[in-house]
């Protein structure tokens, strides 16, 4: 009975959130109206933090050709453009951003250092001093290889998931007791804990004015889309930012009006993003993809996923999203979400328009994260093979699913946020 009663609290209160959600989508993700009028802002300053106009940039009239990108985009340097391949058919010829007349950004890396003070560490990857965490002092584990603990006290070697940043376009499943809860994958509350993570399908929209919006927008595209819109000078800093309803982060309409403009939509069919690894997709630089096996982890790297299983994990296929990020080699422990640079960009830019309210690291702007009553967004593993360490050790970290697979889901629990529950429910 207890559980049965939990169960039909948290279907009450996903229920509210959704119908609370529906009605904020229509203003939250619709592109401006005013996307036709062709007028582009000025380059960014800091300021105010103003209301958050959505006058849309210059660009694509729809219609046949490709929007354009610039290749390297974690740069400060805005080199030639480069075609954006399937991320849609744009307007004529599409935008070619190369001619930057808004602001020169610094190296992503170094942004994310700035946002997410790391702490020191010896040559295996181990902390060197646990010192106080508050919002103003804590630090971050600099050698990042699982995801297991994020969304956790960041002593766990963690960093915040997709839900502590508030990414708008995540669209993830509840937190229901269902496989894969508080990810992309979308299992129903009545799947088996043996299903697999691709079996259960994301959020894809063949419309952005529908109830689930553009549904799930991977994190490096909007991170793109922000530096190039930034460097571009789309928007005015008063037009990005408006404090009194999104405080220190960006204006959800305002990063999807950047993002079609980078990725248009054509309507009536999904939007096929690039990879993060590809000029197209951002030519992200902290995604080291294991494209040429556990062996060999080195540059140049192959396309694949960011995570480094064993051969007999991947050819399993359950999720490889529970695997290590690179942990051996010249780049062992720099993996980085494009979900964190994303956020770390944000920080940078709301303490440039507003330094008297947003503040230069993100713990500082999210102290709440700290809360030790706050129930975190983390997301079950299965079984892994260090799991005798301590949670806290590079040891257990380096840990390889155990074969067979053994994976439980958790229990419902009340995460804060705005959730899809079509599949959930279905």
């Amino acid at each position: 009975m207890k559980l049965s009663l939990t169960l039909f609290a948290l279907s009450v209160a996903i229920e509210t959130r959704t119908i609370s959600a529906t009605n904020t989508t229509r203003n939250l993700y619709k592109t401006s109206k005013s996307s036709k009028s062709g007028k582009s802002s000025k380059a960014l300053k800091g300021g105010k933090g103003g209301k958050g106009s959505s006058k849309a940039p210059k660009g694509g009239k729809g219609g046949k050709g490709s929007s354009k990108a610039p290749k390297d985009v974690y740069s400060s340097k805005n080199p030639k453009s480069s075609k954006a391949g399937k991320g849609g058919k744009g307007g004529k010829g599409g935008h070619n951003p190369g001619g930057s007349t808004g602001t020169k950004l610094p190296e992503v890396g170094s942004v994310i250092d700035g946002a997410f003070p790391m702490w020191e560490i010896d040559e295996g990857g181990n902390r060197v001093n646990v010192k106080e965490c508050t919002p103003s002092s804590c630090e971050w584990n600099p050698f990042y290889v699982t995801k297991r603990y994020d969304g956790l006290h960041p002593d766990f070697g963690g960093h915040p998931t997709d839900f502590d940043v508030k990414y708008a376009f995540f669209f993830a499943s509840p937190f229901g007791g269902q496989p894969y809860s508080g990810t992309p994958h979308h299992c129903s509350r009545d799947a088996s804990d043996d299903i697999k993570a691709k079996d259960c399908p994301k959020i894809e929209t063949t419309t952005d004015k529908g109830m689930s919006g553009p549904g799930h927008i991977p994190p490096h595209i909007a991170l793109a889309s922000l530096i190039w819109g930034v460097e571009n000078g789309l928007f005015s800093m008063e037009e990005i930012f408006d404090y009194d309803i999104h405080h220190c982060r960006v204006i959800p309409h305002v990063l999807l009006d950047m993002i079609r403009y980078y990725f248009p939509r054509v309507e009536g069919e999904k939007v096929a993003y690039p990879p993060p690894i590809t000029p197209e997709g951002g030519d992200f630089q902290y995604e080291f993809p294991s494209g040429n096996g556990l062996d060999k982890q080195e540059p140049p790297y192959a396309p694949g996923p960011p995570h480094w299983c064993t051969a007999e994990m991947t050819a399993s296929g359950h999720w490889d999203g529970v695997c290590p990020y690179v942990f051996e080699g010249p780049d062992a422990g720099k993996y980085r979400h494009p979900h964190i640079a994303y956020a770390a960009l944000e920080v940078y830019l709301a303490n440039i328009a507003m330094p008297d309210k947003c503040a230069k690291t993100w713990l500082q702007n999210n102290p709440d994260f700290l809360d030790p009553d706050r129930v975190t967004t983390d997301t079950p593993f299965p079984v892994m093979s260090n799991d005798s360490y301590a949670r806290d050790t590079v040891q257990n970290w380096l840990g390889q699913p155990v074969l067979p697979w053994d994976y439980t889901s958790y229990g419902p629990k009340a995460v804060e946020g705005v959730f899809a529950t079509q599949l959930y429910f279905s």
